[in-house]
């Protein structure tokens, strides 16, 4: 279950021709250059800007997104670049796993869902990574100004997402500032952790 409001995102969706933009994450561009091919699972999609890059680049993906028209859009986008991804949209905290991936991606998703399914769904994306497969994610960490506005959100010590993957190879694991002009401009402290099984 998530925390987000999602009746307002699912508006913001329908009322904005890309809410996110199409541009990858400045991490998500890395994963090309540590594995060659494979299949990819982007949770938490949106309008799929993550998922296009990586099927550009030559991936099989799945985008999984709670939003209807999220997922519609991606297809849409992937249609017109004459791209094949797969969409579902799911609740990422009800999806299941049914199989192995080279790569799970999570891109500003996993701070909405409450700390219990939080991470029963990292346990489920390690063990639903193949041997010397990937995950990426980026999440808010305890610093964000966003902390107090959303107390219900989980915000995560920068550290934490570190020691999850403590029996993984760290590859990547540093936080940044970014600056968001969605709503009204504010910027959030973000974790990103690139780990290799």
């Amino acid at each position: 279950m998530t925390f987000l409001n999602v009746e307002k995102l699912l508006t913001e969706y329908v009322n904005s021709e890309c809410l996110w933009g199409l541009e990858p994450n400045k991490y998500v561009v890395r994963i090309p250059e540590l594995i060659k091919s494979g299949k990819i699972l982007d949770i938490g999609a949106g309008e799929g800007r993550n998922s296009l890059y990586l099927a550009q680049k030559g991936f099989d993906v799945t985008g999984v997104d709670i939003s209807k028209e999220a997922i519609d859009k991606l297809l849409n986008f992937s249609k017109k670049n004459k791209l094949n991804i797969n969409g579902i949209v799911k609740s990422i905290t009800d999806f299941e796993f049914n199989e192995q991936y080279d790569a799970i991606i999570s891109v500003a998703t996993l701070h909405l869902i409450n700390k219990d399914d939080l991470f029963e769904l990292i346990n489920k994306m390690k063990k639903k990574t193949k041997k010397n497969g990937l995950n990426l994610l980026t999440v808010f960490t305890d610093k964000d100004a966003g902390r107090e506005q959303f107390p219900d959100l989980y915000f995560f010590n920068e550290n934490e997402i570190r020691d999850i993957y403590n029996d993984w190879e760290i590859i990547e694991h540093t936080t940044y500032n970014k600056e968001e002009s969605h709503g009204k401009p504010h910027i959030h402290n973000i974790c990103v952790l690139i780990a290799r099984k």
